[in-house]
């Protein structure tokens, strides 16, 4: 009998070094695990959010059910928790970042808002205060109009607090906008978009002048389920919704450019009996935390037509209630996706798609500043997959592919390469070109710089996985 895709995959990645902790069981597509951190089973986890220092280090903002935990993702193999902040213990938490500054939330009690000063990572990191200034106790949700210095809190399920952040470590409430109902909210370009939970309808402001907000419009999504998440496209012609109650409710896709005439133009689920979470959206990707149905990529250049194009289970046991993926980060350039499960606690994934470092060109005038070997993508793949790789000056380069005892498969390219960020594809192929069966490949690529001497050859490798 042929042995299924989990075995051959659990198998494979027992040997499989980029990852720093396996989990076993899972399925994926189009993401690569780079680590899994599960420091704080007991506690269980929530949201997750992402941060980038100055000299480029990442991080991820993981939500405790009691605590913030602070962890340097820079290196996935060996990341490190830099700092931990104490909350009191509730199944809601909300962080957002503004300048060198993090803004962490709490539902369910009242605590107020952590103000947590980032600008000594990677040493250490530092709560300035907790505002409770004009009664803020507890919120579900926040987003930062980091253009603007304002700040948006859900307040209470029925109003959104308006809080200016020109004084980061002190911030001062203008107003505050009321709704039918509230859950979430996010803004982009000058446009608040709240999604009204309970009211079960989403509204768009306009916040251009953040102390006097005025409504654009209001709809309901003829499902009627709790109103709780939107996200628009970047260029705010579409807008995302997720329902999350009850179960099966799909993600939907609303072309919002004449606000007079919305329209619903489409329609996503992972599973007939899913639970859509909350969608983010980046450039031409939808990123959703589906619960128990794991992280879900759409392909959104067509929003009339979108299509899954990448998953990552990070759930793999039955699913039901709210259990499995709470939050999605996408928004770091280096590729990192940071996923959170409630009982799992983070992933750190790769998706080529977020990688803004991939817009280079061999003919991009800065060019890399380093060699540079990536981690292939898809990976594991069938039936092929793509090496990146960098040369900060032109070199004699060998890009080859070897079995798991080091036995030459195929050779990929063998001659001149000029400077620059570059992509060759494996198809599958040895030198013969003849299927390589499944299992572990080693690819090596070998740079002598023009010009200079022997010692200065590079050597590069990484792993990969063919599953047939």
């Amino acid at each position: 009998m042929k042995p299924s895709f989990k075995a051959i995959y659990g198998a494979l990645l027992g040997a499989f070094l980029f990852v720093t902790s396996i989990f076993p069981q899972i399925q994926s597509e189009n993401l690569t695990l780079l680590a899994n951190i599960n420091d704080y089973p007991a506690s269980g986890y929530n949201d997750v959010w992402g941060y980038t220092d100055e000299a480029g280090r990442e991080y991820a903002l993981l939500g405790i059910e009691d605590g913030l935990s602070i962890i340097d993702i820079s290196d996935p193999a060996n990341a490190f928790e830099v700092a931990f902040f104490s909350t009191t213990k509730t199944t809601w938490k909300d962080i957002k970042t503004y300048q060198h500054y993090a803004y962490v939330v709490i539902d369910g009690v009242e605590f107020g808002m952590q103000i947590i000063d980032l600008s000594d990572l990677p040493n250490s990191a530092s709560l300035v205060k907790t505002y409770t200034d004009n009664g803020f106790g507890s919120s579900h949700n926040i987003s930062i109009d980091t253009d603007n210095g304002i700040l948006y809190a859900e307040r209470n399920s029925v109003a959104t607090r308006v809080i200016s952040l020109a004084d980061p470590e002190n911030p001062v409430e203008l107003l505050a906008i009321t709704h039918p109902g509230h859950h979430d909210i996010v803004v982009q370009d000058n446009i608040l978009y709240v999604s009204e939970g309970s009211g079960n309808s989403f509204s768009l402001y306009d916040v251009s002048d953040p102390q006097n907000p005025s409504l654009l419009q209001r709809f309901n999504p003829p499902s009627s389920g709790y109103a709780h998440n939107s996200w628009p496209t970047e260029d705010g012609k579409y807008l995302f919704t997720a329902e999350e109650v009850p179960a099966q409710l799909t993600v939907k896709v609303w072309d919002i450019q004449d606000l007079d005439n919305i329209s619903l133009i489409d329609e996503y689920i992972a599973s007939p009996t899913g639970r859509p979470h909350n969608v983010h959206v980046k450039g031409d990707y939808a990123y959703i935390s589906h619960y128990w149905d794991g992280l879900r990529i759409l392909d959104i250049r067509n929003p009339a037509n979108v299509e899954e194009i990448g998953f990552y289970d990070t759930f793999p046991d039955a699913g039901s209630g709210f259990a499995g993926n709470w939050g999605v980060y996408p928004n770091l350039c280096s590729g990192k996706i940071l996923v959170s499960d409630r009982t799992y606690g983070l992933f750190v994934l790769y998706f080529e798609g977020a990688d803004e470092r991939t817009s280079n060109t061999p003919d991009d005038p800065i060019g890399p500043e380093s060699f540079e070997l990536r981690q292939n993508f898809p990976n594991p793949f069938n039936p092929s997959t793509k090496i990146r790789f960098s040369l900060p000056v032109t070199s004699q380069l060998t890009m080859s592919v070897h079995d798991i005892t080091g036995r030459p498969i195929r050779t990929l390219f063998s001659g001149t390469m000029s400077t620059g960020i570059h992509t060759i594809e494996w198809d599958g192929r040895n030198n013969a070109g003849q299927a390589a069966s499944s299992g572990i490949y080693i690819y090596r690529m070998r740079a002598v710089a023009a010009g200079l001497e022997s010692n200065y050859t590079i050597k590069k490798s990484g792993r990969m996985i063919l599953l047939r």
